[in-house]
């Protein structure tokens, strides 16, 4: 390819299961092959039995028989505190060991030293920058990377720092849904109401956005971060394992390759399923009996089984679809196309009921693992042109501030219109304050902070006493927050966002704890009182 014709950028769609890279020309965007040929690479990541790093394909292949240094499904970890309760809860379904960063985030044992998340998903990145360069014939600095719409602060950070790491000047940072809006309707002189249903490898996302020529407004977007096809995945491979357990008395869960081989057997016939309706299981010589001799998983499987083990997953996400609708009021008779984005998406039980729920059949004609990363691509190769892309997106997850008593208020709403800009007015000081004031901040949609996720604290000087706090959220979902000094001009605060204090993870780890174990909803304001008396969280009077 000429030099004066290779791209400058490409955009990403960095997926839990496979990523997809992709790029512009002559305003056509077209996903470029990984190295082994194929349009998409495994989001994996291991290091051999000689200490080589490997990505992709040939780390993939590592599953079997190296599956404690073989990473896979870090996009659900990245950006997560290791004591939080979704990264605790999903540990038992990895091979791999997760451990507690320096920060208290989420990290993994590698090679038997620890990697950040960042770290991970930048070596997937890197190899997708070597593959674009290959192919393209030249050097590819800049990028636009995709992320999921329920993505909060800290992950929309973390995923910037991964494409950094990895050598790339990231662009933006767009919502995955608003991607493959843009692969969908770019150029088509459009003008009409569209919901994106998005079920990747591990995450779900729904946005409703109206286009009108090349504008994208997004209007309304909700999702669950834990909610994909590795949790189908994981339902098939209970209902295995208890079958098996059932009638060989053996558990198979404690053997960590007869585990990587059953979940590799799983994912191939949830796959299979959606073109057949009865498949075999079988796994030869996945373990021995008591006197050594060798013992096969062999179990029928059947589309209808594989529905009832998953229908509450299927349900659950267009109960997802009717309160991303609701919150906004929108009238369902208004959608005039339905997409389905998302390799689980593939499944019948979700096309049906999409059918069934919204009272049309979905769009045909978009692909569903490759449309992120073209819509990617050409937002990415129409920023700074005349008649670039104009997208209007939405915070998904409100965005505010703690207060006594361990309350949440709400400084950005969510389904605010981005970038946006809001204020509050710190109380001013008083003669016994200290010399500085700490702000903790938060998001989540819950009342209370215990169930937020921590973003990070304001260092507050005693010149800020009184001063206007603005939150600004740029148009890709990144928060900065800026101060007004006592002259007059703003001075930015940079948010602590890996530096969670010990004692607070402790306190909030601890009161998640105590409330899984008692189901007490009464109790929570004394733990955060505890927190409160560990550290100073802001106690002033809201104005």
């Amino acid at each position: 390819m000429p030099n004066n014709e290779r791209p400058a950028i490409v955009g990403i769609d960095l997926g839990t299961t496979n990523t997809c890279v992709a790029y512009v020309r002559n305003r056509v965007a077209r996903v470029v092959p990984s190295d082994k040929g194929a349009l998409i690479l495994p989001s994996v990541v291991s290091v051999d039995g000689k200490g080589n790093l490997v990505v992709g394909g040939a780390a993939k292949d590592q599953l079997l028989v190296n599956p404690r240094n073989t990473i896979w499904g870090a996009k659900r970890l990245i950006g997560r505190k290791f004591n939080s309760r979704t990264v605790q809860e999903i540990k038992p379904y990895f091979s791999y060991e997760i451990v507690e960063g320096p920060q208290g985030e989420a990290a993994v044992m590698l090679g038997g030293k620890v990697h950040s998340l960042p770290q991970i998903s930048s070596y997937v990145l890197a190899h997708i920058k070597t593959v674009a360069e290959t192919f393209l014939g030249g050097e590819v600095a800049q990028a636009v990377i995709s992320v999921p719409a329920y993505y909060n602060d800290n992950q929309r950070q973390a995923v910037k720092e991964a494409g950094r790491l990895a050598g790339f000047d990231v662009k933006r940072i767009v919502n995955e849904p608003t991607a493959a809006a843009l692969a969908y309707g770019f150029n088509r002189g459009l003008d009409q109401r569209i919901l994106v249903y998005d079920l990747g490898g591990g995450t779900f996302d729904v946005s409703v956005l109206d286009l009108q020529g090349n504008v994208f407004e997004v209007v309304a977007t909700g999702g669950d971060t834990f909610l994909g096809g590795l949790d189908f995945d994981n339902r098939l491979i209970d209902y295995v394992l208890e079958e098996f357990r059932r009638e060989t008395k053996i558990d198979l869960a404690q053997s960590p390759i007869a585990m990587q081989r059953l979940k590799g057997a799983a994912e191939n016939a949830k796959m299979d399923l959606s073109l057949l309706s009865n498949v075999v299981l079988e796994l030869p010589f996945i373990t021995e009996d008591k006197r050594g001799k060798p013992v096969t998983l062999r179990l029928p499987l059947s589309r209808e089984r594989l529905n009832a083990l998953t229908s509450d997953l299927v349900d659950k996400t267009f109960a997802h679809c009717d309160r991303v609708l609701a919150e906004k009021n929108i009238d369902p008779k208004s959608i005039a196309e339905i997409l389905l984005v998302g390799g689980q998406s593939r499944m019948p039980l979700v096309q049906g009921r999409a059918h069934q729920h919204f009272g049309r059949p979905p769009r045909k004609g978009v692909h569903p693992d490759e449309c992120v990363a073209l819509g990617a691509a050409l937002l990415a190769d129409s920023l700074g042109a005349a008649d670039a892309v104009r997208l209007v997106d939405v915070l998904s997850i409100p965005i505010g501030i703690a207060l006594p008593g361990g309350r949440l208020r709400k400084v950005l709403e969510k389904n605010t219109a981005i970038p946006v800009q809001k204020s509050f007015r710190l109380p001013p000081a008083k003669e016994d304050d200290p010399p500085f004031r700490e702000v903790d901040i938060f998001q989540g949609e819950a009342d209370g902070i215990v169930d937020c996720e921590y973003l990070g604290t304001l260092h507050l000087p005693t010149d800020a006493f009184g001063q206007r706090v603005n939150f600004l959220l740029d148009s890709e979902c990144l928060l900065r927050v800026t101060v007004e000094a006592a002259a007059g001009a703003p001075k930015e605060m940079v948010l602590a966002t890996r530096d969670t204090p010990a004692s607070l993870r402790t306190a909030l780890a601890e009161e998640l704890e105590r409330r899984r174990l008692q189901n007490d909803q009464q109790d929570s304001g004394r733990a955060v009182g505890l927190m409160a008396s560990i550290r100073r969280i802001w106690g002033g009077q809201e104005k």
